[in-house]
């Protein structure tokens, strides 16, 4: 059901979004054509064509690899190189690239092409590019292998929610389906 009141709450955004970005786009060409002292005529079957085009896209791009969040009780970030992060009700998890089993993740943070995360088994560094795995079984061992590397120390991991929100909030919140 939450999947559900998800999609239609994502219809009428995009039936908003569709609206205002066909106006803006009237309106600059209105400005254009003033500008060249040619007639600003105004034609609603071009509006609706435009407007059914950017609805249309926006929609489809709803579902791609950087537009798709989720729906319902499922959320995903995506990581970069194909990978994402994703929420279920209970748990975030991520499944490498080729392989079949979840890793539970409590907190993580992405730098320059590195997943570094703390999982139940201890930590881990994922190369998102090479799709290497590196696991950790204590903090010292991560730390190490950190410092030697450039990669962030275990305080700055952060939660998938805060993630969550630090990406799609802002002005993917509000431009984006």
């Amino acid at each position: 059901m939450a999947v559900l009141f998800h999609f239609l709450f994502e219809i009428v955004k995009i039936v908003i979004l569709g609206l205002i970005y066909t106006a803006v786009i009237f309106s600059i060409r209105a400005i254009i054509r003033k500008l060249q002292k040619k007639d600003t005529d105004f034609k609603w079957y071009k509006f609706l064509i435009v407007y059914k085009v950017l609805a249309a896209v926006l929609f489809v791009f709803s579902f791609t690899y950087y537009g798709n969040h989720g729906l319902g009780d499922d959320s995903y970030i995506p990581l970069g190189h194909g990978e994402t992060m994703s929420e279920g009700d209970t748990f975030a998890y991520f499944v490498p690239d080729g392989k079949s089993e979840q890793i539970h993740i409590d907190t993580y943070l992405v730098k320059y092409d590195d997943l570094c995360a703390s999982v139940d088994s201890g930590y881990m560094v994922y190369n998102l590019k090479t799709k290497q795995l590196n696991n950790f079984g204590t903090e010292q061992l991560y730390n190490t292998f950190a410092s030697a590397h450039n990669l962030p120390p275990i305080k700055q991991f952060r939660d998938f929610d805060r993630q969550y929100n630090n990406y799609w909030n802002g002005w993917r919140f509000w431009m984006m389906p």
